[in-house]
């Protein structure tokens, strides 16, 4: 018999600001809620009146609906006894639209989530039975792979390449579209505390500045505010 994996598509997203990236190690979950195969993720936080991200959720949206037609579909086809206790199609939504915590208003920002799973076992139980791993291709500003410990903390902007996939939980009748997490390209790197004047709050002013005032005190020149030459040793003890 042929194959008959299906093939979907590949997109990229554009540039959104990393909320809590699993990047370059698993997330195994919590003692609560564990993952034992590990999965890589991240979110991506937008301003949804972007021209770029409107244009993002065009090409999404009508996958998005053909990933709802095909679970009402596949909802059709369950016993009577399911389809009356789980009464319908319970769609997830594209995106999340997120809120202010003080005043319960939307910040007009949205979030994407983009996921796989860090290992699994393929064909499982059967003789072709076999343990596989993956994880996703980390690229730079500039194209090249990232290589060796860099670590990629939440507030990086960068790129997501995704596979858009549609799914459907029999179990719970939830369907919608997953976008499973395949390459990365990093474009403004943030690490541990490396965080932005404006990520705290501030703005710009006019006052101090630490460039301009390092140079005029001529730091790193020896001809001014050097040390004194007392390699004569008459005041050596």
């Amino acid at each position: 018999m042929a194959d008959a994996r299906k093939k979907f598509p590949m997109l990229t997203s554009p540039r959104v600001v990393f909320k809590f990236p699993a990047l370059t190690k698993p997330d195994y979950g919590t003692k609560d809620y564990p993952n034992p195969e590990g999965s890589y993720k991240v979110s991506g936080v937008v301003d949804a009146s972007d021209p770029a991200v409107q244009a993002f959720i065009a090409k999404l949206q009508p996958l998005y609906e053909e990933a709802l037609a095909e679970a009402e579909r596949k909802f059709s086809e369950l016993k009577i006894d399911a389809r009356k206790k789980l009464k319908a199609v319970q769609p997830n939504d594209l995106f999340t639209t997120l809120y202010d915590k003080e005043t319960e208003e939307p910040t007009g920002q949205i979030e994407f989530r983009f996921k796989m799973a860090a290992s699994g076992i393929a064909n499982k139980g059967t003789d072709r039975e076999r343990k596989w791993s993956a994880k996703p291709a980390l690229f730079d500003a500039k194209g090249k792979p990232i290589t060796g410990d860099v670590e990629i903390w939440g507030g990086t902007i960068g790129k997501v390449s995704f596979e858009a996939r549609p799914y459907f939980v029999s179990g719970t009748a939830a369907a919608g579209l997953s976008l499973k997490l395949k390459a990365v390209q990093v474009i403004e790197l943030r690490q541990g505390g490396d965080r932005s004047a404006d990520q705290y709050g501030f703005s710009q002013e006019e006052g101090y500045d630490h460039i301009e005032q390092a140079t005029s005190n001529g730091f790193g020149d020896e001809t001014e505010g050097g040390s004194e030459d007392t390699s004569s040793g008459d005041g050596d003890f």
